[in-house]
């Protein structure tokens, strides 16, 4: 496993540690993402009190995020700029996330929502100190561009990876263990195991030119460079929109338990949408090579919306024909999620260009604060829908007549709206591999400015 692919700087023992770090570290996003309202909700607290707590840990996220990403670009371990913090990681965000999932049962309705406010605060905190490192490390590991393509896909992969044996094992491990708690403990264990290995073997190949390592920048220039980089605010933006509409990615319980009647199917549904990001994943980085991957991530986009608009007419009555039509559904959107994250380091090449300063921290520290914002919004906004359509919490507790119909149309609809905005926005989005590459090369001094002035496809 330490052999070297040709024109590669990592070994492939890196490269399976970056993978399984992010199949632990999205062992413990899903659980939280897809998992925590309905944990709440059945621990007996409200929807419309989910849908409070999630918002008001936000306010702690705006200022914890920026400010973590302006430590990682001033501050600087002597055995690496990445890494350090992921060894860090390795304790905060298991006992946060156990801590999440128990709440002590008989205390009064108060004591649970402070319980869940303090306990989502500290993994908020523990999960930013693990997600900044991670995508920055790309940079640090390695300067090829292609490279950080194919690494960047082996995350993604491993991420659907992590969502499988969330969604597959969830309910088999809670009913033999009898309770949430017990069940995020061993998926936490199993989580920690996989996340281990990238803290001994990475390598932070790529450092800062002395001049930049050595600058001490100030709150003006981290917020100059944030405006600067357009293309980043316009990604994270439509990511944004999309993601907070996607209200079903909260509901995979629900789903199992109100239209399949099953809940134990709801991990074959699952499993349905998260194979085509599997299988394509690997294959990424050789289409990426013939086509740009924002056009290709475009284009799937598009291919989402409307296969996601003609599952309405699907209906869910017929529960083969639903699966299927989501296998089919789930191709382009698995396109879409093994891509999503690979705009950041374009980002920061093009961040660096404008501004003449390398802050990758504060980029990656914007891409972790827009995903967080975009789980706690998805899960507000999931749990203040199900209130609106008259949901009963409690688990086991009987529905309304005519809920699963409001239920059903809400997971399509919502999700299209918020596709569409999301084109709308990525419309404006200009970067492009070639030119990010000719960037990369001016940031680096292998060419002049003038020379990549001359070489860009268009005047950013």
């Amino acid at each position: 496993m330490s052999k070297k692919s040709k024109g590669y700087l990592t070994t492939g023992g890196e490269r399976a540690s970056y993978g399984l770090y992010f199949l632990g570290q999205n062992i413990f996003y899903m659980l939280i993402y897809s998992f925590l309202s309905t944990y709440y909700q059945d621990a007996g607290i409200a929807a419309a009190a989910v849908a409070g707590v999630v918002l008001a840990v936000k306010i702690w996220d705006a200022v914890n995020d920026p400010i973590f990403g302006g430590l990682m670009d001033r501050f600087h371990f002597k055995k690496g700029t990445f890494v350090p913090w992921l060894r860090i990681s390795l304790i905060g965000i298991p006992i946060s996330t156990i801590l999440m999932f128990a709440i002590p049962s008989g205390i009064p309705m108060g004591g649970k929502i402070a319980w869940a406010v303090v306990t989502y605060m500290l993994w908020d905190t523990a999960y930013t100190i693990c997600d900044v490192p991670i995508f920055g490390l790309v940079t640090t590991m390695t300067d090829v561009q292609n490279e950080r393509t194919s690494l960047n896909a082996i995350g993604r992969v491993c991420a659907m990876i992590a969502a499988a044996v969330v969604f597959v094992s969830i309910s088999s491990i809670r009913e033999k263990l009898g309770g949430w708690t017990l069940t995020v403990v061993v998926l936490s264990l199993i989580a920690l195991v996989t996340m281990i290995p990238i803290c001994f073997k990475a390598k932070e190949r790529i450092q800062p030119k002395a001049s930049e390592k050595e600058k001490d920048y100030s709150v003006v220039d981290i917020f100059r460079y944030l405006k600067t980089n357009k293309y980043l605010a316009i990604y994270y933006g439509a990511f944004l929109v999309s993601g907070t509409l996607a209200v079903a990615s909260q509901w995979t319980l629900y789903i199992g338990r109100f239209i399949l009647n099953d809940e134990s199917k709801a991990g074959i549904l699952s499993i349905i949408a998260i194979l085509p990001a599997v299988l394509i994943g690997p294959f990424v980085p050789k289409i990426t090579q013939k086509v740009d991957k924002f056009k290709l991530y475009y284009i799937a986009t598009i291919c989402t919306v409307v296969l996601t608009a003609l599952r309405f007419f699907i209906g869910y009555k017929n529960i083969t024909l639903y699966m299927a039509f989501m296998v089919i559904g789930m191709i382009p959107a698995g396109i879409t999620t093994v891509l999503m994250y690979m705009f950041t380091p374009d980002c920061a090449e093009y961040g660096h260009y404008k501004t003449g300063h390398s802050m990758p921290g504060i980029t990656f520290a914007a891409q972790t604060f827009f995903v967080k914002l975009q789980a706690a919004l998805a899960t507000s906004l999931a749990s203040a829908v199900l209130a609106w359509i008259g949901f009963n919490e409690g688990e086991g507790a009987a529905q309304a007549a005519g809920f699963t119909d409001k239920f059903f149309n809400a997971s399509i609809w919502l999700p299209v709206v918020g596709g569409i905005l999301s084109l709308i926005l990525l419309h404006f989005y200009k970067l492009n591999d070639k030119d990010v590459e000719i960037m990369a090369k001016c940031n680096a001094g292998e060419i002049t400015r003038e020379a990549a002035e001359n070489s860009l496809s268009r005047k950013y």
